[in-house]
């Protein structure tokens, strides 16, 4: 993923939390709102997941790829925070891609359709597509 989309500073961080709309599964949280400036996202890999960095720095990575796919998808001017739960540790990419995408579904935060060679190669799942609506 680009530096661009990475949210690094931690007021904002906090800001999120507190004012942020968020939704959840079993796997990831994710937390939201609206912002003036272009979208940003931030990744929270504690160590509940996992006490290894090397599975937290794993985690990280399937989810910024994850994330990267999907971001021409997505409403522009907001933040994001994504959260890992204990049960992203031992979970397969195709698994935190299709539980990234229900919870962006779950917010309605798509503002079109994802395309089928980016759901092809993320191993998105139909039945999670098709809960997908738009404007």
């Amino acid at each position: 993923m680009q530096r661009k989309y990475r949210l690094k500073n931690g007021r904002v961080f906090n800001y999120l939390r507190i004012k942020g709309q968020s939704n959840a599964n079993k796997m990831l949280v994710l937390v939201h709102a609206p912002s003036k400036f272009p979208l940003k996202v931030g990744f929270i890999v504690s160590k509940k997941v996992d006490n290894r960095a090397i599975i937290r720095n794993k985690v990280r990575r399937r989810l910024r790829e994850a994330f990267r796919a999907i971001i021409p998808f997505l409403k522009d001017n907001v933040n994001y925070i994504v959260i890992a739960r204990d049960a992203c540790g031992e979970s397969s990419f195709e698994e935190l891609a299709n539980n990234l995408l229900h919870l962006i579904i779950k917010s309605d935060l798509l503002a079109r359709k994802i395309d089928d060679d980016v759901a092809q190669r993320l191993k998105l799942k139909q039945s999670v597509l098709d809960k997908a609506k738009f404007d």
